[in-house]
């Protein structure tokens, strides 16, 4: 497993991410892929407010009062726009405090070691957002924060503004990306482009990937075929630039020895200008362990960008 500071404690350059734990995936199926993460050597496990209603953090702060781990990393979001109230922004002070204190509790943690805020709201300013963030941190409630689905200009506004006063800025950027090309990006998203990377790789941050197997597109291509890609899938990721993509990852996989799938993570691990950490999830342990293969491995630069393209 490769691991960096990039976050100021050492993680491990795979994240768990836990969308679906208490949706879709049971406590006790929860605590069996928790434990195989952290025994193949994961260290950083990544959740939000608003997976599973809650129950995400719930179960992870069980996992984390059971087991104890003293050199795990977690971060949680808070400040996700109102679902129910035709997308509502929530990046205000009182939301964003009431979210955190939520996570908090769920958590059984008097302080978490890295606060995104899950969505941005361009209405309000960054000094606003700046010194909110700041007074957490001085409270002893988060230790760093960052952006999730941020324009890049926005970040680089909002840590010049924390530059000229002193103050703390954005650590790091959560935004979707992985070796496919997206068809279409959903609304209220922010996609890896030639113009991010470029943000990313001139300001030395690091990149926090989610989605960062393009919902199985390049597994299940390769070992199923068209048939077993969901409908979402089909619809960002079917395309003939991405079968061109698979062949390439396919013969990588093949000269590592190695699946697809470990491939498309070392793939973005690899990448030497810009500090990438993708979010792995899976249904059972064997997927989580497939996934994390991918950090023992070392993709050259020429393959990266032979599947990369213009972004990279």
């Amino acid at each position: 497993m490769k691991y960096s500071d990039s976050f100021g404690k050492r993680s491990s350059k795979i994240i768990l991410g836990t969308g679906y734990f208490g949706d879709g995936i049971t406590e006790e199926e929860s605590f069996q892929i928790m434990d195989a993460y952290y025994e193949l050597g994961g260290r950083h496990i990544d959740t939000a407010r608003l997976y599973a209603d809650g129950a995400s953090e719930k179960i992870v702060g069980k996992w984390l009062k059971g087991r104890k781990p003293a050199d795990i990393f977690v971060s949680t979001k808070g400040g996700f726009y109102d679902v129910d109230a035709c997308e509502t922004p929530r990046l205000n002070e009182e939301d964003i405090r009431f979210d955190l204190e939520q996570s908090l509790t769920a958590l059984g943690l008097d302080c978490v070691d890295f606060y995104w805020l899950h969505r941005d709201d361009e209405n309000v300013s960054v000094s606003e957002i700046i010194d909110l963030m700041n007074s957490l941190v001085k409270e002893g409630k988060i230790k760093q924060f960052g952006a999730s689905n941020w324009r890049s200009e926005r970040i680089g506004e909002a840590n010049e503004y924390a530059k000229e006063n002193g103050l703390i800025g954005l650590s790091a950027s959560q935004i979707r990306f992985n070796p496919a090309y997206c068809i279409g990006e959903r609304g209220g998203l922010v996609g890896m482009d030639a113009h991010e990377f470029s943000f990313y790789k001139n300001n030395s941050m690091p990149v926090v990937a989610y989605s960062s197997q393009a919902k199985g597109f390049f597994s299940k291509m390769a070992e199923q075929g068209e048939d077993a890609l969901s409908e979402k899938a089909k619809k960002r990721y079917l395309c003939d630039e991405n079968l061109r993509r698979l062949e390439i990852i396919k013969q990588i996989a093949t000269d590592f020895n190695c699946s697809v799938a470990s491939v498309v993570c070392g793939l973005l691990c690899s990448i030497p200008e810009v500090d990438v950490f993708p979010v792995i999830g899976g249904r059972n342990v064997s997927q989580i362990t497939d996934s994390m293969n991918g950090a023992d491995i070392t993709i050259p630069s020429d393959a990266i960008k032979s599947v990369l393209g213009s972004i990279y």
